[in-house]
């Protein structure tokens, strides 16, 4: 059985109880931190215990002690990330800092309520954040109350409530595969059969995500240059448009997502993808033009959102190693070389065959996933070529060389 999570944003009405809750749960994080340090602890176990009669004196009865638990726990995570940046040198800091204010309850600190949410402080009492319910949350609340869906650890922020619906989803049996190359400029996805033939090629021009930080990144080089002798309101305005960009990127993401698994599910495939967990290491290494663009890059996210959106709807995904995917040819195995005939194809001058540097990727990624020599008949090009529209569907663009001058 897979357990699949979908977080879903709720807004609630202001309520000022709220702000001294989280100052003190920053404080809480802070003192575990410390004492972490202190004592050069790593576990969540040791420094609840080392942390207990501590925590006890200074907010107990204010606070029911599962509070101590909760800062343990995220102070543990915090530390293990300071730590392993601070290896790789990329912090001078002696200790981290929590700057945002933030609570993150395990099911015993609160109770959900459809509408409300009924914040357990200490014994008989609490407060109460009157959420904000649209259609789509309605969605998830109905199916909560009929026992369809159970509740994780809430997250609380300033402005919203990220509630984790769960779910017990049993793995469908597959009849295809479906392998994802994510690129900086597009996705190209194809379908197999168990037999290995390919059904379908599709590339989904994905440009306007580069598009919109390139336009966000000139923004900010005009404050920065404009407001330099006021940093306060600098710094303000730029988390604004910081905001803003992120939200139309995870919409976008979300949209192109949503068309991937969309086709996932009509032909019943697993998801293959490429492993890139140290990719930003190699990025780092480059020089600062193609680092700063390349760092930009939505990769992780994007795989993210296709990677819970397929297990909610009981489909299995896999990350595969991505190393040579681009650069070998899927029918022989034999090194490729740069074609004369265009800027994306590369040929193979054993088979003699040019193929679409991404729809490689795609084809190699099927050979590791499913340890297979070759590829039966492999197309050269993709089938078609998408662009997403606003309302999150795929247009055809043509003619389908025209992508080719993209990269």
């Amino acid at each position: 059985m897979l357990e699949a999570i979908k977080s879903v944003k709720f807004k609630y009405r202001c309520n000022p109880d709220i702000g001294g809750l989280f100052n003190d749960f920053r404080e809480m994080i802070m003192l575990c931190i410390d004492r972490a340090l202190e004592l050069n602890i790593t576990s969540y176990a040791r420094l609840r215990k080392a942390i207990y009669d501590e925590w006890k004196r200074m907010w107990y009865p204010k606070y029911h002690t599962h509070y101590c638990h909760s800062a343990c726990r995220i102070a543990t995570v915090i530390l293990k990330n300071f730590r392993k940046r601070k290896r790789k040198g990329l912090v001078k800091k002696e200790k981290p800092e929590v700057r945002k204010d933030f609570l993150k309850l395990e099911e015993m600190l609160f109770k959900f309520e459809r509408d409300k949410i009924r914040i357990v402080t200490s014994p008989r009492r609490y407060i109460v954040l009157e959420l904000v319910v649209g259609d789509y949350q309605k969605e998830f609340i109905d199916a909560w109350r009929e026992g369809k869906l159970d509740i994780g650890e809430i997250i609380i922020k300033r402005d919203y409530v990220i509630v984790p619906f769960k779910r017990k989803i049993k793995p469908k049996d597959i009849d295809t595969i479906m392998t994802i190359d994510i690129n900086e400029k597009n996705v190209t996805y194809s379908i197999f059969d168990l037999s290995g033939n390919v059904l379908k090629t599709v590339r989904l021009d994905i440009y306007k995500a580069k598009r919109i930080h390139d336009n966000y990144s000139k923004k900010r080089e005009k404050i920065q240059k404009k407001l330099a002798k006021k940093p306060l309101k600098m710094r303000k305005i730029l988390q604004k448009y910081s905001g803003r960009e992120k939200r139309r990127i995870e919409d976008y993401l979300h949209k192109v997502s949503a068309i991937v698994v969309s086709q996932a599910k009509k032909y019943n495939s697993k998801i293959v993808m490429e492993n890139l967990k140290n990719i930003r290491e190699s990025i780092n290494k480059k020089n600062k033009k193609i680092r700063r663009r390349l760092n930009r890059w939505n990769f992780r996210k994007l795989q993210f959102f296709i990677e819970y959106k397929a297990i909610w709807s009981g489909l299995a995904v896999e990350y595969v190693n991505p190393r040579r995917t681009s650069s070998l040819c899927p029918i022989c195995g034999h090194k490729l070389k740069k074609s004369p005939n265009g800027q994306r194809l590369l040929k193979c001058k054993k088979c003699g065959l040019e193929f679409d540097r991404d729809v490689i990727a795609t084809y190699n990624l099927y050979k590791k996933s499913q340890n297979v020599g070759s590829i039966r008949s492999p197309r050269t090009l993709p089938d078609e070529v998408l662009l997403i529209r606003e309302d999150g569907t795929g247009e055809p663009l043509h003619p389908l060389l025209k992508t080719h001058k993209k990269s």
